[in-house]
């Protein structure tokens, strides 16, 4: 018998439109104005429901800006983000909590498979709990919750939407239930600017690495004079940590950057042979990666990149704090960005932070245009296969038109997305509906069902992807989004795409 709370948002993601990518925080003691404002919209901007979606209208497909709507149920304001994230982020609860009674929650699901519940109180992340492995926890006090867990069914137990889990556990915190009609009410709703991220991650606060003399010159001052003497000292971490800051190329970069100069130009060849020395060590890569792109790179956020995983946790947390000062300090000094144009060509998912990512674009786009289009197939194609849903009876058709390179035949990719809920793709996969499941299926078919569930909306976006106008746009994103819908096993796809294509 399965937790009645837990039942009733099951049903309700199943049937709900927004039910695949959300964030929904729960807080209590402020006002529409307050919550608005600590989520970063301006109170004066709320509209209804049909002049927000009138201003959205004028952005391209994937990105329009973050919205709110605000919901009051009993004592508790109630932000909803319909593919939003800004709710799961501790800067805005952080912001949420103090302007109410210090308490905030989130429930927050979004495409990529990333799905977790956050309670703040105290000024801190309290805990994060992952709604499909509860296992893996999080925050100042993990443990936390614990005694409100009894009887929840995280991790698709008796086969619950796991976020359902999440809004029961709400419930029992908050003592409201969210009705069934939520995003069918007149909520009112604001455009966000959204909130900047602390130079210091909560996790990081205190912490004796953050005491270095040059970091906290650099938290003082996170300035564009600065960032030159970030991305040198963040290139040496890297170097250091990847035990190449020996290699004479390096040792010459690095004594250039601390001088404030531009490495020379002769140095990239260099970097090249140091890069292609060390192929099948693909942290040794991505440190002469990163360190090329902090020499070299003309765009800051480039110079930044975070290709390599630093190992030492000091050197790690330094970066990362160098890092936020440098963007903080470019977004700081950048222009206003204007509303763009009208435009309705559909565009994709942002690009995926894999490794492999940045060394095959430039691959990339040295490749013919009929060639990009052929990959961009084959890519979209693994993808439906690695989720499992290339054997069902209506993406069979989809296929074989990809393979053609005729239109894909779909109304719209809500369509699709109604397709892969967690309750059709029990049915497509089972014959059953979801409330008819019981005992029915092994331990393994059960795993390969959730599976299927979590790579399925990144392999949907990617056959999306394939039919951009820009052949290499198309390749580019269908990509990323086909590495994100092999998690795990993003190495395997790269490796099949270099020995059938080259």
């Amino acid at each position: 018998m399965g937790d009645e709370a837990a039942d009733y948002y099951d049903r309700m993601l199943v049937d709900a439109e927004w039910g695949e990518a959300f964030c929904v925080t729960f807080v209590r003691g402020l006002d529409d104005a307050a919550l608005i404002a600590a989520f970063g919209g301006d109170p004066a901007g709320a509209r209804s429901p049909a002049d927000l979606a009138q201003v959205l209208d004028g952005f391209r497909y994937g990105e329009e800006p973050a919205t709110l709507v605000v919901a009051t149920i009993g004592d508790w304001r109630v932000a909803i983000e319909i593919n939003g994230c800004q709710g799961s982020r501790p800067e805005v609860l952080r912001r949420a909590a103090a302007a109410g009674d210090g308490v905030a929650l989130s429930v927050f699901r979004d495409v990529s498979g990333r799905s977790e519940f956050s309670y703040l109180s105290g000024d801190r992340t309290q805990t994060v709990i992952d709604h499909i492995r509860p296992e893996r926890r999080s925050g100042e006090d993990p443990k936390l919750l614990d005694p409100m867990l009894a009887g929840l069914p995280f991790g698709y137990e008796d086969d619950t939407i796991p976020e359902a889990a999440g809004f029961a556990l709400a419930e029992r915190i908050t003592g409201v239930r969210l009705p069934f009609d939520l995003m069918e009410q007149d909520l009112p709703g604001v455009v966000l600017t959204l909130v900047p991220d602390d130079l210091v991650p909560e996790g990081g606060r205190g912490l004796a690495a953050l005491e270095h003399p040059f970091v906290q010159r650099m938290l003082a001052s996170p300035t564009m004079e600065n960032v030159p003497a970030m991305a040198a000292f963040r290139a040496r971490l890297i170097a250091e940590d990847a035990h190449l800051d020996g290699e004479p190329v390096l040792v010459a970069i690095l004594e250039a950057l601390e001088d404030g100069r531009r490495p020379a130009p002769e140095l990239r060849a260099q970097l090249r042979e140091l890069h292609e020395r060390v192929t099948g060590d693909l942290q040794g890569m991505n440190a002469v990666q990163d360190v090329a792109a902090a020499a070299f790179s003309e765009d800051l956020s480039d110079r930044f990149s975070t290709a390599y995983a630093i190992q030492d946790s000091d050197r790690s947390l330094q970066a990362v704090v160098l890092r936020r000062c440098a963007l903080s300090a470019d977004r700081r000094s950048a222009p206003p960005v204007e509303k763009p144009a009208p435009i309705t060509e559909p565009t994709t998912a942002p690009a995926s932070s894999h490794p492999a990512s940045g060394v095959m674009a430039k691959e990339f786009a040295s490749w013919q245009p009929e060639k990009q289009r052929e990959v961009s197939r084959w890519l979209a194609r693994r993808a439906f296969e690695m989720a499992g849903l290339d054997k069902l009876d209506w993406a069979r058709p989809a296929l074989d038109a990809l393979d053609r390179g005729d239109p894909l035949p779909f109304p719209d990719r809500r369509a699709v997305f109604r397709l892969i809920s967690a309750a059709a793709l029990v049915t497509a996969t089972t014959g059953l509906p979801l409330d008819q499941i019981g005992d029915r299926l092994t331990e393994k078919q059960r795993a390969d069902l959730r599976e299927r569930i979590d790579r399925a909306p990144m392999a949907v976006i990617t056959i999306f992807n394939t039919a951009n106008p820009d052949p290499a746009r198309a390749l580019s994103d269908t990509f990323s989004t086909a590495l994100e819908t092999f998690d795990g096993r993003a190495d395997d796809l790269v490796t099949e795409l270099r020995a059938r294509f080259g």
